[in-house]
């Protein structure tokens, strides 16, 4: 009875520490990055338990979404666009609403 116990105990343990580990092992946490490609650019930041992007560019007011861990990354949609950065740390693919879809690559920048 002793190790059954024991062993619910284990398992619950690591099933709570699971998604926390997940989420810790963004590449893009806590970070600042830019990007400039093809007509397409931008400034964002990354919270440190990516869970939140705010996204900002010279002409339009900042905008905050919510990220949540997708099968490549880490996605979310903005006003104009939906995005996924990539478990690679330095590639997103954004989506426009007319749903033309581009990858490029952000630069940190702290």
């Amino acid at each position: 009875m002793m190790k059954n116990t024991l062993l619910f105990a284990t398992i619950g343990v690591a099933l709570a520490a699971g998604p926390a580990l997940a989420q810790s092992a963004c590449p893009w946490a806590g970070g600042q990055y830019e990007f400039k490609e093809h007509g397409i650019y931008g400034d964002f930041t990354v919270n440190a338990d990516c869970s939140q992007m705010t996204w900002s560019r010279l002409s339009d007011e900042p905008e905050t979404s919510a990220m949540v861990r997708s099968k490549n990354g880490w996605e979310g949609s903005l006003d104009k666009a939906d995005f996924e950065l990539l478990d690679d740390g330095t590639h997103l693919r954004i989506t426009g609403n007319g749903g033309a879809m581009r990858q490029t690559r952000a630069k940190r920048v702290n």
